[in-house]
């Protein structure tokens, strides 16, 4: 990599934070590749976490000058969307504190299986929203792909209000649809969530700080008992301790603990009497101190979907967990 002082926007400009929307099989050669040769006669280094397809493409396009690129495998960086956020919030931090700029390429893995309980790529963008903010800072450039025929039309729509920039075959375009983050997320955060089975796997209550760990530990058996390898099970036990003591300690007991799952995915929600609309952004920036309070950090981090709600006297948190049947190895990303 190249080492250097870290060039920083100008004052008051947009985050160098790109979309490039793939409408067609030619967007990649058409619109990528161009920018990536500028890039590379700037001396710059590009780190490209893409899928095989996109790497093919791009190989092609830049022939030899492609080996100059760093090419990092994607399963290094897209696991549950927590995860991924996590990790690329790592990752700059490295670079920011060795003087390095890098350009992102990245290419979010959102293929979800059919009745899936949750739609990840409408959560993933409240992860792209506020990246204008907490990312921005590092001073990386970061270009996120997205392949519109692969989406459904409102979260197309979406991709454009959470990044400030788009490339198009002319060069980078300002999004005219750009939305601030703290609106994006007032906007996600109002959605409804589904209604709870009338009969689930957990159906708990805690009233005292005492109890939560009883709480915890049947929430550990609930998830070991659906096959969950034990690095899973730890991590959802992790996020839903913070999330119930969350409740015990600044809502209003008691905490009603409710647990199901919907095939592979195990979902946990937790709400609890006091009413207290949680702040849209809350989980999203990691703590100012290591003292710091971090209950909805680390649960967004260890949990592949996290969705809040406030309504009927009732502050709820739902955190979704797939895959930990199928992925063995599990990597635990960096939560402080």
């Amino acid at each position: 990599m190249n080492c250097g002082e870290v060039v920083r926007p100008p004052a008051g400009s947009p985050p160098e934070h790109y979309a490039l929307v793939v409408d067609d099989e030619h967007t990649i050669e058409r619109v990528l590749v161009p920018q990536l040769r500028r890039t590379i006669a700037a001396r710059e280094t590009i780190l490209m976490v893409v899928g095989e397809q996109t790497a093919a493409v791009v190989r092609a396009g830049l022939g030899h000058a492609a080996d100059g690129l760093l090419w990092a495998p994607t399963d290094r960086f897209y696991q549950r969307l927590g995860f991924t956020y996590a990790r690329f919030l790592r990752y700059l931090r490295d670079q920011h504190s060795g003087l390095r700029r890098v350009h992102l390429v990245t290419e979010p893995d959102l293929v979800q299986a059919p009745g899936t309980p949750v739609d990840r790529a409408a959560a993933y963008l409240s992860y792209e929203a506020m990246a204008n903010r907490v990312f921005a800072g590092y001073g990386c450039p970061i270009t996120c792909i997205w392949h519109s025929g692969r989406l459904r039309a409102p979260v197309t729509d979406q991709i454009r209000e959470v990044h400030p920039r788009e490339w198009t075959a002319a060069g980078a375009a300002g999004n005219p649809g750009f939305v601030r983050p703290d609106e994006f997320l007032e906007r996600s955060a109002q959605r409804p969530m589904t209604a709870a089975p009338p009969v689930t796997d957990i159906d708990i209550t805690v009233r005292h700080v005492h109890e939560i760990a009883a709480g915890r530990a049947a929430v550990a058996r609930w998830a070991a008992g659906h096959h969950f390898v034990p690095t899973a099970v730890g991590q959802i036990v992790a996020a839903a301790g913070e999330v119930i003591t969350n409740g015990v300690r600044h809502g209003r007991p008691p905490v009603r603990i409710r647990a199901w799952n919907h095939d592979t995915t195990l979902v946990l929600h937790v709400d609890d009497h006091g009413g207290r609309p949680i702040p849209p952004e809350a989980g999203y920036r990691p703590p100012a101190t290591p003292a710091g309070p971090t209950g909805l950090w680390v649960a967004r981090q260890l949990a592949d979907v996290l969705l809040t709600g406030t309504g009927g006297g009732r502050t709820a948190v739902r955190m979704y967990f797939p895959y930990a049947v199928t992925h063995r190895h599990l990597d635990v990303p960096h939560i402080t």
